[in-house]
């Protein structure tokens, strides 16, 4: 069982044995040649690093004051650490490197940023790293999750650790859907809708399905049932025209004109969604799994009155037809690490930040769950964690995808968003005509 506190003889002591391996003695700051080839930064001469600086996205991604001390009792090492909120912190990194201003050692992005990070040369790839991670510590490394490296891998080269995703789930009132009769979850989308049409039977008054459309948000959303309904994607350009782009269409459609949406859908953003479920205004919704810690207070008690199943993969059944994805905050050494001879330091934070007892300890205070099985694959864990989370939730999150991204994707983004809007608008309008006016509309972001 992990601890929910730790302290400096917690597990992370007990691990430092192979934890920190060979690389957290006198620590090696040069690079091989190879690297070099690889990365456009260029290591200074052998020196001792004694400070990292560390940007993360979120205050409740940092780790706590104990272990942040039990990280520099390790390795001699200081992390010195900032939240930088902002949504286009990538652009900042660009400004401070072409201004020649020291970039922090390791930044924390949202994953589908790699590619533009990584084109720009302000981050640098990190498989040797890694690969010395594997060595030391070959037990706790086979714990990660394979979509840990795959959402961090851009043109070949594995460029950040996405260790934590937000997984779209399928949230439902048992108790109002057992009053007409209905049971068990929904395994297809074709189960999906006609769940909420039961959800309108039993509470007309209600909001069968959460959707939301207002312009600016739900494009991760969005991805994440797209690539569920196996609609193929072209980096983050998504097929419309293909079978399961026109089906997708048509479910969106078949949402608003049976009136098992909000009447202003087009309107709404996620707090609407959540707010409205919690005051049980709403029976249905996509939404992630912290999402459930808000509910105990309104007196909805998974397993009770509710559940999360992970959506489903077959549209009609029969067959799998679509993968589950989940956007990821992924770490990133910056080339300012390299320049400073400190790049092997920074993947000892990568270390750091994937162990289990600062992973749990930060899943407590609100992030997203860690892609390790020495966090899931502890019952007890997951039972602080998160306990509406069964096997099933676990497995599907274990076996995740790569969510589709490119240099195109902040483009990209913006017309899904404006493609849910239009589609949430229009219901009576032939998908396919739908269709090819917006793949022409993401045609346009490649020219």
């Amino acid at each position: 069982m992990l601890s929910q506190k730790s302290t400096t003889d917690s597990r992370v002591g007990r691990r430092s044995g192979r934890f920190w391996g060979r690389t957290a003695l006198p620590l090696v700051a040069a690079l091989s040649a190879s690297v070099f080839a690889a990365a456009p930064a260029m290591a200074q001469d052998d020196q001792d690093v004694t400070e990292l600086s560390v940007w993360f996205a979120r205050e409740y991604t940092v780790p706590s004051r104990e272990q942040l001390d039990a990280f520099e009792a390790e390795t001699g090492i200081t992390l010195t650490v900032d939240v930088q909120p902002n949504d286009n912190l990538f652009s900042q990194l660009i400004r401070m490197r072409d201004a020649g201003l020291q970039l922090p050692d390791v930044v924390h992005l949202d994953g589908f940023l790699g590619p533009v990070v990584a084109t720009a040369g302000v981050v640098v790839p990190i498989q040797d790293i890694v690969d010395d991670w594997a060595a030391d510590d070959p037990e706790g490394f086979a714990e990660i999750y394979e979509s840990t490296w795959a959402d961090g891998t851009w043109e070949g080269a594995l460029y950040g650790m996405a260790n934590t995703a937000s997984m779209e789930e399928v949230y439902f009132r048992t108790d109002w859907l057992a009053e007409v009769g209905v049971t068990g979850a929904p395994a297809t989308w074709d189960e999906v809708l006609e769940f909420a049409r039961s959800t309108k039977e039993a509470r007309p008054d209600a909001v069968p399905f959460g959707w939301w459309a207002q312009r600016g948000n739900g494009a991760n959303a969005m991805y994440s049932m797209m690539a569920a309904m196996g609609v193929p994607f072209d980096g983050s350009v998504p097929d419309l025209q293909s079978e399961a782009g026109l089906y997708m269409i048509g479910f969106l459609q078949t949402l608003a004109r049976e009136e098992l949406v909000s009447g202003d859908v087009t309107a709404w953003n996620d707090d609407n969604m959540r707010g409205g479920y919690v005051a049980s205004n709403i029976g249905m919704m996509l939404d992630s799994a912290p999402t459930s810690g808000d509910l105990a207070d309104a007196g909805l008690v998974a397993g009770e009155n509710f559940r999360i199943v992970p959506m489903p993969t077959s549209r009609t059944g029969g067959s799998d037809d679509g993968v589950l994805v989940s956007p990821a905050r992924t770490f990133f050494v910056t080339s300012g690490a390299v320049e400073r001879g400190a790049k092997d330091e920074a993947g000892l934070v990568l270390r750091f930040l994937m162990d289990p007892e600062v992973a749990l300890e930060v899943m407590l205070e609100g992030a997203d769950p860690h892609r390790t099985d020495a966090v899931l694959g502890d019952p007890e864990a997951v039972a602080q964690w998160m306990p509406v989370w069964n096997d099933t939730n676990i497995e599907a999150f274990r076996n995740q995808g790569s969510f589709p991204v490119d240099l195109d994707f902040p483009a990209a983004e913006d017309v899904v968003e404006r493609f849910n809007e239009y589609v949430m608008s229009n219901p009576d309008m032939d998908p396919a005509a739908i269709a090819e006016e917006w793949q022409a509309n993401f045609a346009a972001i490649r020219e």
